[in-house]
């Protein structure tokens, strides 16, 4: 322990004067009992210097074991509690507004993520309508170009109602027959590969089936499944010719 130095002479001085005190009280004992002054003088000064030498050698030991004690304790203490060490009121405060601020933007978080998947969700379930819609103007157009010179507006109008109707599976039932001329089975038959082709929505026999309900008096006289075997028959003759890609239209 560090002790400033007059605290030191404070010390030693007060300690020099107790022994004192102890000698002369001493010294006066052994007169008393009829010792002589030069024996009641040697005493005095042996009681007083072994007095303050015992108290010099305690007081090394002592400080040397204190300081010991001390620097021991204090490295237990240090392990038991942090370096930030925080009362337990405020740490319980801290903690409870880290509970809060993590909780909270969690929440937030959650329900940010859980609007993003729908937001999501959504921008697929559009892309897919939009795709499909593209398709189904694609598959009007081509029609359209097909059948322009081979049957009239009204006619024209229908079978892209009727292409609509199969594009979205839709029940047959309100498809309404158009009049053609000019083409043949043939023709008609690639335009029902064509239009499966477009979509692949369904197999081939709803499309043998959308031929015959569409175009009911060119095909009175085919059955649904001989028109599904005849879909691709001679793929580059007639005036309707088989198509792989639709990207022009």
């Amino acid at each position: 322990m560090k002790i400033k130095y007059f605290e030191y002479i404070a010390v030693y001085l007060s300690v020099f004067l107790v022994c004192v005190f102890v000698g002369i009280i001493g010294r006066l004992v052994l007169l008393e009992k009829g010792a002589d002054e030069y024996t009641a003088g040697i005493f005095f000064w042996i009681s007083t210097g072994f007095g303050v030498l015992m108290f010099a050698i305690l007081s090394l030991f002592l400080n040397e074991l204190a300081a010991r004690i001390l620097n021991r304790f204090l490295k237990a203490k240090k392990k038991e509690l942090p370096e930030s060490w925080i009362p337990s009121i405020d740490l319980e405060k801290i903690e409870e507004r880290q509970r809060d601020v993590l909780i909270k933007p969690g929440l937030s978080e959650n329900k940010n993520s859980a609007g993003d998947i729908e937001q999501i969700r959504e921008q697929q379930q559009l892309a897919v309508k939009n795709q499909k819609q593209s398709r189904v103007d694609t598959a009007i157009r081509y029609a359209q170009q097909e059948f322009a010179l081979y049957t009239s507006d009204d006619d024209l109008k229908q079978l892209g109602k009727n292409i609509i109707i199969y594009a979205e599976g839709i029940n047959f039932e309100k498809i309404r027959p158009v009049k053609v001329k000019y083409l043949s089975n043939l023709d008609l038959y690639h335009f029902g590969w064509n239009i499966w082709n477009c979509f692949k929505v369904s197999r081939q026999d709803r499309v043998a089936q959308f031929l015959k309900l569409t175009f009911a008096d060119a095909l009175k006289d085919v059955e649904e499944n001989s028109i599904k075997t005849h879909l691709k028959d001679d793929e580059q003759k007639g005036i309707i010719k088989i198509m792989e890609d639709f990207t022009n239209f």
